[in-house]
Protein backbone atom coordinates (compact mmCIF):
# COMPACT_ATOMS: atom_id res chain seq x y z
CA UNK A 1 0.00 0.00 0.00
CA UNK A 2 1.43 3.35 -1.19
CA UNK A 3 1.14 6.74 0.07
CA UNK A 4 -1.83 7.21 -2.06
CA UNK A 5 -3.42 4.48 -0.84
CA UNK A 6 -3.29 5.43 2.64
CA UNK A 7 -4.07 9.16 1.44
CA UNK A 8 -7.60 7.75 -0.13
CA UNK A 9 -8.52 5.55 2.76
CA UNK A 10 -8.18 8.54 5.29
CA UNK A 11 -10.78 10.40 2.82
CA UNK A 12 -12.98 7.20 2.58
CA UNK A 13 -11.88 6.10 -0.63
CA UNK A 14 -10.88 2.66 -0.39
CA UNK A 15 -8.42 1.12 -3.34
CA UNK A 16 -9.69 -1.87 -5.57
CA UNK A 17 -6.27 -3.85 -4.82
CA UNK A 18 -6.82 -3.53 -1.01
CA UNK A 19 -5.78 -6.91 0.74
CA UNK A 20 -7.76 -6.14 4.29
CA UNK A 21 -11.11 -6.75 2.62
CA UNK A 22 -12.99 -9.85 3.79
CA UNK A 23 -12.99 -12.94 1.52
CA UNK A 24 -15.95 -14.53 0.98
CA UNK A 25 -16.15 -18.53 1.58
CA UNK A 26 -18.40 -20.64 -0.50
CA UNK A 27 -19.66 -22.98 1.63
CA UNK A 28 -21.34 -26.29 0.40
CA UNK A 29 -25.04 -26.84 1.51
CA UNK A 30 -25.92 -30.13 2.91
CA UNK A 31 -29.17 -31.48 3.97
CA UNK A 32 -30.03 -31.69 7.27
CA UNK A 33 -29.47 -35.70 8.29
CA UNK A 34 -32.16 -37.19 11.07
CA UNK A 35 -32.03 -40.08 12.70
CA UNK A 36 -35.41 -41.64 12.03
CA UNK A 37 -36.42 -42.46 8.06
CA UNK A 38 -38.04 -40.13 6.56
CA UNK A 39 -39.73 -40.88 2.62
CA UNK A 40 -39.87 -37.97 0.37
CA UNK A 41 -42.55 -35.70 1.47
CA UNK A 42 -44.31 -37.94 4.10
CA UNK A 43 -43.12 -39.11 7.82
CA UNK A 44 -44.24 -42.52 8.52
CA UNK A 45 -46.74 -42.82 11.24
CA UNK A 46 -45.70 -46.13 12.88
CA UNK A 47 -48.42 -48.16 14.71
CA UNK A 48 -46.50 -49.92 17.14
CA UNK A 49 -43.47 -48.42 19.44
CA UNK A 50 -41.36 -51.01 21.35
CA UNK A 51 -44.76 -53.25 21.61
CA UNK A 52 -46.99 -50.54 22.77
CA UNK A 53 -49.85 -49.29 20.22
CA UNK A 54 -49.41 -45.81 18.60
CA UNK A 55 -53.01 -44.42 17.93
CA UNK A 56 -53.41 -41.11 15.70
CA UNK A 57 -56.96 -39.72 17.55
CA UNK A 58 -59.02 -37.28 15.34
CA UNK A 59 -62.01 -37.23 16.84
CA UNK A 60 -64.03 -38.17 20.13
CA UNK A 61 -64.76 -41.59 18.04
CA UNK A 62 -61.48 -42.39 17.31
CA UNK A 63 -60.52 -42.26 21.31
CA UNK A 64 -62.85 -44.50 21.71
CA UNK A 65 -60.79 -46.87 20.02
CA UNK A 66 -57.86 -46.05 22.05
CA UNK A 67 -60.28 -46.86 25.26
CA UNK A 68 -60.75 -50.13 23.81
CA UNK A 69 -57.38 -51.44 23.79
CA UNK A 70 -57.11 -49.55 27.21
CA UNK A 71 -59.37 -52.04 28.82
CA UNK A 72 -57.90 -55.10 27.47
CA UNK A 73 -55.42 -54.25 29.76
CA UNK A 74 -52.59 -52.96 27.10
CA UNK A 75 -50.96 -49.57 27.24
CA UNK A 76 -51.62 -46.82 24.64
CA UNK A 77 -49.69 -44.12 23.15
CA UNK A 78 -52.26 -41.42 22.02
CA UNK A 79 -51.67 -38.78 19.50
CA UNK A 80 -54.28 -35.82 19.27
CA UNK A 81 -52.13 -33.88 17.13
CA UNK A 82 -54.02 -33.34 14.51
CA UNK A 83 -57.65 -32.76 16.51
CA UNK A 84 -59.15 -30.05 16.43
CA UNK A 85 -60.64 -30.16 20.13
CA UNK A 86 -57.47 -31.68 21.58
CA UNK A 87 -58.27 -30.89 25.12
CA UNK A 88 -61.85 -31.90 25.50
CA UNK A 89 -59.88 -35.48 23.74
CA UNK A 90 -57.28 -35.41 26.66
CA UNK A 91 -59.49 -35.10 29.48
CA UNK A 92 -62.09 -37.46 28.22
CA UNK A 93 -59.00 -40.28 28.17
CA UNK A 94 -57.60 -38.95 31.34
CA UNK A 95 -60.85 -39.08 33.30
CA UNK A 96 -61.61 -42.45 31.69
CA UNK A 97 -57.93 -44.26 32.85
CA UNK A 98 -58.51 -42.31 36.56
CA UNK A 99 -61.70 -43.47 36.96
CA UNK A 100 -61.04 -47.14 36.06
CA UNK A 101 -57.66 -47.14 38.73
CA UNK A 102 -55.10 -46.76 35.81
CA UNK A 103 -52.86 -43.47 34.85
CA UNK A 104 -51.76 -41.18 32.25
CA UNK A 105 -48.18 -40.05 31.26
CA UNK A 106 -47.79 -37.29 29.63
CA UNK A 107 -45.34 -37.21 27.13
CA UNK A 108 -45.61 -33.98 25.09
CA UNK A 109 -47.86 -31.32 26.48
CA UNK A 110 -51.58 -31.74 25.10
CA UNK A 111 -50.37 -33.70 22.39
CA UNK A 112 -48.88 -36.98 22.93
CA UNK A 113 -49.84 -39.25 26.17
CA UNK A 114 -49.70 -42.56 27.27
CA UNK A 115 -52.49 -44.29 29.13
CA UNK A 116 -51.14 -47.30 31.11
CA UNK A 117 -53.57 -49.84 32.87
CA UNK A 118 -53.57 -50.62 36.55
CA UNK A 119 -50.64 -52.39 37.57
CA UNK A 120 -48.63 -51.81 34.05
CA UNK A 121 -45.63 -49.38 34.46
CA UNK A 122 -43.00 -47.52 31.74
CA UNK A 123 -39.45 -47.66 32.60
Amino acid sequence: MGIFGGLFRALGFESEDDESKPVKKKTKKTEPKASYNLKKGKIEKPDVIDGVKVLYVEGIFSAKKALEIYKKDEPVLVNVQEAEDKERILGYLEGYVEATGGKTETIEEKTLIILLPEGVEIE
